[in-house]
């Protein structure tokens, strides 16, 4: 004997149809979007490199207007052979009640160089500040962020067993991040549970060009990523970023990378 379909059934059936089939566009959309990126990334490189980062995102709430921020990130040289640059980047943010986040800090940066097989530590130390804003989006998150960097280019020469900075050059970049990040799950409030990402981030000189490589952009990174909300507080997430860079010498290179993060909100 065949049960007979109640209305309600069919409709609520009918919605989660349709909530699929949406999450499925988006999806492809998100996809499709990576992968053109990627391809004209990769197009323009003159080298390819393969290498590892961690992150680490950190948000501790001082009260409701005021939260001190951080990152940290370590990242390694081609191959992960050695670690080249380490990161630590605190802050000072302002949250406004239309959900606008002002914030601004330094960046300390260690870079490890080589020169004719010496290898020495070269501290990169700016200042920033940025804008950030996130709204929902088709049941998911969106950030944007706006950031201005202001920081000092320098000559690089080897002195014995070590390598020294000659002469300051300012530099000023603009960046542009956007991020994207739904659960796998439909949630009223994402609490918890798995989720996917994609992001991009564009730099460009705005200042300084001709100390950088003489070029207005300077970079792009595309990421795509999985990750899993441990609670409101915290989130683990693996992922690929591919970066397309410009160098000094104004070769072009793409970095392929497999990030590890971690964002702490407190």
């Amino acid at each position: 004997m065949i049960t007979p379909i109640r209305l309600s059934e069919f409709l609520q059936a009918l919605k989660q149809f349709t909530i699929f089939r949406q999450i499925l566009i988006l999806n492809k959309f998100a996809f499709s979007l990576i992968s053109l990126l990627l391809l004209i990334q990769t197009s323009f490189a003159q080298s390819n490199r393969f290498s590892g980062w961690a992150l680490a995102v950190n948000s501790v709430k001082i009260n409701p207007k005021w939260s001190f921020i951080f990152d940290t990130q370590l990242r390694s040289t081609d191959k992960w052979k050695q670690a080249e640059t380490f990161i630590l980047r605190p802050g000072l943010a302002y949250n406004s009640s239309g959900g606008w986040q002002l914030s601004l800090g330094v960046a300390w940066i260690e870079n490890w160089r080589k020169i004719s097989g010496v290898r020495d530590g070269v501290s990169d130390n700016r200042f920033w500040q940025q804008l950030v804003k996130i709204n929902g989006l088709s049941g998911g998150q969106l950030q944007h962020r706006l950031r201005m960097e202001e920081r000092f280019l320098h000559d690089l020469e080897l002195s014995g067993n070590d390598i020294i900075k000659k002469n300051n050059y300012f530099n000023a970049r603009f960046r542009y991040f956007n991020r994207y990040i739904k659960p796998l799950r439909k949630q009223s409030r994402f609490a918890s549970g798995p989720y996917w990402a994609v992001q991009n981030e564009i730099f460009f000189n705005i200042a300084g060009l001709s100390y950088s490589h003489g070029k207005f952009f300077d970079q792009s990174r595309t990421y795509a990523g999985i990750g899993h909300r441990i609670s409101t507080a915290a989130d683990l997430e693996v992922g690929w970023m591919t970066q397309y860079a410009l160098g000094r010498n104004g070769n072009h290179f793409v970095n392929n990378i497999v990030q590890l993060s971690s964002f702490l909100r407190l």
